[in-house]
């Protein structure tokens, strides 16, 4: 094959080049440039971070002839040498031979001098796949060995390796690549290889890598040949929408319409969005994971604020991210991120992976049909939200309210038109004054909305036990509005119904509970707990007091008032 992948044509030959490692390569050109060579050396991290060839560049630098600052000068005998095919510079796979037989004889060789290098080196890769007699083998030659042999061990793992291999060397951790890294040196690369980028189809390649260079530039190489051969006049362009393609990612501004559907419970438009992943040939699996990550990004965003060095994104992309958030709860936020999370390993073992992605999303939606703690916080805090933007509260019914203040103005000039006319009759002036009080008190059934003059009746016996089911019932089914609804002031029994009052500074949990929606359910509670009685909310335009059954006599003694 003439055509080599992106990672192979252009793996780096010097410390300089390798990137994002500096707190290593920094110690290794010191090492070189003052002698002080180690005999076993320890490359961890995980993959794609420059394990290999930083062991390639070490193993080229010790035997270099005239070194540079601790860099190989590239024109001895030993650099010019490559690397896979010297047989004094010995790269194996552990994986592949990990058993005790071949570690002897690999040591056995080790004993001989080097013929054409002044060192010779081993490299050991996936160091942690040996078996426990080849690492037992492996100890004394990796305490003592030759003098003029070098062992190089590099893995991913490096907390599989016995505790005695890894005191026997000097150990190097690299890290997981930055976005900006990435981003730098897949630039680079592309121009080396005739082709532009656009910049957000450049952070989306640097974001899907994870931390890892080898796993960008396949990326990279990928979105090369899906843009097939362009002119020999002009470059190769890769656009957002072709890495888009390759990744079988959505685009930012779907994810952004996809979270607002999930943070307002808009059920109809997740499953429309859903709909639209699939018959677009989307992996459901990329999704969830590009959704976790969005998500996560709205939670930094609600708890640090502007955390675009965090996120590695633009300002403007923070600014969008902190825009949802404003508008999102914390508890929303978790519970979404969680339930992503815990759904991310399940979808491989199911065979129908969207009805799974659709459940899901339908239980977050829907914090008021969950029992746990983490849904009820959540419905708290949406109502707490919704009371502050003002869409629990709403004008007071001028009908009813008109038409108990006309009660009471007619009952006025029915008092005053009785007294004038039957001023020498008492027992008249007293029927007069009580059809006038008559008047003046609502007529039943009561209605939703009363004055301050209204004498709240008191609970009787049967409304208390009647009261106490309902709200048993309620409490099961759904416990933030039997929270909401013992907030009432006070409760009464009239006209086979169970009227439930609030005063007017519990005006908006009154406007909550009398919803279309809400009543719904209290319908169905008392349906299942009281009936045949039902249910009434009453909102009073005051303080409320419940007129109390006080007894007139005792033991046949009149009780006067003092």
């Amino acid at each position: 094959m003439s055509y080599h992948a992106l990672y192979r044509q252009y793996r780096p030959s010097r410390f300089c080049e390798v990137v994002g490692q500096e707190h290593i390569t920094d110690v290794l050109r010191n090492q070189i440039r003052t002698g002080r060579i180690a005999h076993a050396y320890l490359f961890s991290g995980s993959r794609g971070t420059g394990k290999t060839s930083t062991a390639r560049i070490l193993a080229r630098a010790v035997n270099c002839l005239d070194p540079k600052d601790g860099e190989p000068c590239g024109k001895c005998a030993a650099c010019l040498t490559d690397v896979s095919e010297s047989i004094d510079i010995i790269e194996m796979d552990a994986a592949s031979n990990s058993k005790v037989d071949e570690m002897r004889a690999l040591l056995e060789k080790a004993e001989f001098a080097p013929i054409y290098l002044k060192t010779k080196v081993y490299i050991i890769d996936e160091a942690h796949m040996l078996s426990k007699s080849a690492n037992n083998a492996l100890l004394k030659t990796l305490e003592e060995p030759p003098a003029h042999v070098v062992f190089i061990l590099a893995t991913t793992e490096p907390q599989a390796l016995p505790a005695t291999i890894l005191s026997r060397c000097q150990r190097f951790d690299f890290r997981r690549l930055s976005v900006h890294n990435l981003a730098a040196n897949t630039r680079r690369v592309l121009r080396s290889a005739g082709a532009e980028i656009e910049d957000e189809a450049l952070m989306c390649i640097a974001r899907a890598a994870d931390g890892g260079m080898r796993d960008c530039l396949s990326i990279a190489d990928q979105c090369l040949s899906f843009c097939g051969d362009a002119d020999s006049t002009e470059q190769k362009l890769i656009t957002q929408q072709d890495v888009l393609s390759v990744l079988g990612s959505m685009n930012a501004d779907f994810l952004f319409d996809f979270a607002d559907s999930v943070l307002h419970s808009d059920t109809a438009a997740v499953m429309k969005n859903i709909e639209q992943v699939v018959s677009g040939g989307r992996d459901i699996g990329v999704f969830v994971q590009d959704l976790s990550n969005h998500f996560r990004s709205l939670l930094l965003a609600k708890v640090c604020g502007s955390c675009a060095d965090i996120l590695d994104c633009t300002q403007d992309t923070m600014e969008r991210y902190l825009a949802q958030a404003e508008s999102a709860g914390k508890a929303r936020l978790e519970r979404t991120l969680d339930a992503l999370m815990q759904l991310q390993p399940n979808l491989r073992w199911v065979t129908m992976p969207r009805v799974l992605l659709e459940s899901t999303l339908l239980k977050v939606c829907h914090p008021d049909e969950q029992t746990e703690m983490a849904a009820l916080i959540d419905r708290m805090e949406e109502l707490e939200r919704r009371l502050k933007s003002g869409a629990f509260v709403s004008a007071e019914p001028k009908a009813a309210s008109d038409s108990a203040q006309s009660s009471g103005s007619r009952s006025d000039n029915s008092d005053n038109s009785n007294n004038s006319d039957n001023s020498g009759n008492k027992e008249a002036g007293s029927a007069s004054s009580e059809n006038g009080k008559a008047a003046a008190e609502p007529a039943l059934p009561t209605p939703p909305v009363v004055s301050d003059s209204f004498e709240v009746p008191a609970a009787t016996p049967e409304a208390e036990e009647l009261f106490r089911a309902f709200m048993a019932a309620l409490m099961k089914t759904d416990m933030m509005l039997g929270i909401q609804i013992q907030l009432a002031a006070a409760h009464w029994l009239e006209n086979e119904n169970l009227f439930i009052c609030f005063d007017k500074s519990k005006r908006s949990n009154y406007n909550y509970a009398n919803t279309p929606e809400v009543k719904a359910k209290l319908r169905r509670a008392a349906g299942e707990s009281i009936a045949p009685h039902g249910v009434e909310l009453v909102l009073k335009d005051g303080s409320v007091v419940a007129k109390k059954d006080v007894p007139t006599e005792l033991f046949g003694v009149e009780i006067t008032e003092v």
